[in-house]
């Protein structure tokens, strides 16, 4: 009898050794497929403060250059690799000129792959677009300072100007 049971536990003991031995043996594969698009995004922080031309300090010279720095620019670029690494740019135009004073821009720039600045450029002409950064890869950059300066080119009758509009792209770099 006792070897009967020794045997009958055996067998049981083998049944479920087995049935574990077996339920850690089985496999799989995933696959795992990932996109990533294209992108070209540009933000502005947000509106200059008002430049206010005040007298100057010296009878018969002009007033004084005013200029804001409160504004900034982000970007996120990606772009193809072909024979050559494609870059962007970040252009800037002014919807309409001021009377009697001119209006500077510079958006700074890390460089490098990052986009290189092209310095302070004159909004000479209305709805011209000006490239304030060039070179620009694949890149995420944030807050880079954009500064305004008006200049005042001759005297003119007191006026308060409506908003201009400043529209700034980044598109491919031909």
């Amino acid at each position: 009898m006792k070897k009967l049971i020794s045997i009958l536990l055996a067998i049981v003991l083998t049944f479920v050794l087995s049935s574990i031995a077996l339920a850690g043996t089985g496999g799989g594969n995933s696959s795992v497929t990932i996109t990533f698009s294209e992108i070209a995004e540009l933000g502005v922080s947000g509106n200059p403060g008002t430049l206010t031309i005040v007298a100057p300090t010296t009878a018969g010279d002009l007033p004084a250059d005013q200029s804001d720095a409160t504004t900034t620019m982000s970007w996120t670029s990606n772009t193809a690799f072909t024979t050559v690494q494609l870059t962007r740019k970040i252009t800037g135009s002014l919807d309409v000129l001021f009377s009697g004073i001119d209006l500077y821009g510079t958006v700074a720039a890390p460089g490098t792959t990052s986009g290189a600045s092209a310095g302070e450029l004159l909004f000479a002409a209305a709805v011209t677009g000006y490239e304030f950064v060039t070179g620009i890869e694949n890149c995420n950059i944030s807050a880079q300072a954009i500064t305004f300066r008006a200049n005042v080119t001759g005297m003119v009758t007191p006026y308060t100007s409506t908003a201009q509009t400043i529209t700034w792209t980044l598109t491919e770099d031909a």
